[in-house]
């Protein structure tokens, strides 16, 4: 299959001719690219407007003998706070070719313009299949990415939560919410999308459901995407029930430790009174350290001994 990386009308012009299936894959294209390639290939109007502005939903729209798939894929960013992005990819398809325009790179894409490029063009669903397969297989390699920061923020949540981990928290889910929401719309337009893709005037078909394929795929990839949703939405309650416990822990310390002194402060203004018999009969090192020291360090112990043996009923 020919691959072509710039719109060069002679050479599309050649191909139509010949009636050999290609692909041309465009990486942000000028305005003036955009017009030449829509009328080399006599795209309607309006699905050229689409891929002028881009930020579009997940997609698709027939035009009679072409259509166009708004379709999305993923990679990682390396980013801790965002480590991972959609990416927007817009999909001419008819029975002659195959155009695709992207505004950011995508390293899948630029290998399968080896990869199909050494294939036969005489099972052109085959080709497309390869296409839609490699965005769609570009998810799970981001499913892992995500898995590991909601593996290692559940773990600092547990050993030791802080605010700053409520904000990672948040942002994540943010991010894993943009992924889902986008692989959601297309899980639910793709039988549509398929139906028409195939319904294509000219396009080879094999006899084996190809395209079907990629629809399991995207339903087991929002599938993931739901399942770390639910997963931070837990690690959020994990946090403020580990701050829970935290705090309790530290007022069970300051009880522990109030009760103590109010047990100093019970002996020590008790021998602090000014009566007349401990006056005149506790003045001697042996009554300090009977009365005094004796009346604190005795019951602290056995305040501490009852602490301890019931502290896994009582804490």
């Amino acid at each position: 299959m020919h691959v072509l990386t710039e719109v060069d009308p002679a050479e599309i012009a050649r191909l139509r001719e010949r009636d050999e299936f290609f692909w041309i894959d465009l990486l942000s294209p000028s305005e003036e690219e955009v017009e030449r390639l829509g009328e080399a290939l006599e795209l309607h109007p309006v699905a050229l407007e689409d891929t002028r502005e881009f930020g579009q939903r997940p997609k698709m729209d027939p035009y009679g003998t072409h259509l166009l798939l708004v379709f999305f894929t993923a990679c990682a960013t390396g980013d801790d706070g965002w480590p991972a992005d959609s990416i927007e990819v817009h999909i001419y398809l008819s029975g002659g070719y195959m155009v695709t325009v992207r505004r950011d790179e995508c390293m899948l894409i630029d290998d399968l313009h080896t990869t199909l490029g050494e294939e036969e063009t005489h099972d052109e669903e085959i080709l497309v299949y390869h296409l839609l397969d490699a965005l769609t297989d570009a998810y799970y390699p981001v499913i892992d990415v995500l898995e590991e920061h909601v593996d290692a923020l559940e773990g600092a949540v547990l050993h030791k939560p802080a605010r700053a981990q409520l904000v990672r928290s948040y942002r994540l889910k943010q991010c894993v919410h943009q992924l889902h929401r986008r692989v959601a719309a297309q899980r639910d337009q793709f039988q549509t999308a398929r139906e028409a893709m195939v319904g294509l005037e000219g396009l080879m078909k094999e006899s084996r459901p190809y395209l079907r394929d990629i629809g399991d795929h995207l339903v087991q990839v929002t599938g993931e995407f739901q399942r770390q949703l639910d997963d931070l939405t837990a690690l959020t309650q994990t946090y403020f029930n580990a701050n829970s416990d935290r705090l309790n822990r530290v007022a069970t310390r300051l009880t522990i430790g109030g009760t103590l002194f109010i047990l100093y402060t019970v002996v020590t203004g008790f021998f602090g009174q000014d009566f007349g018999w401990l006056v005149d009969n506790i003045d001697t090192k042996k009554d300090f350290l009977l009365y005094g020291v004796g009346a604190i360090v005795v019951p602290t112990v056995i305040l501490l001994t009852l602490f301890w043996v019931k502290r896994r009923d009582w804490f």
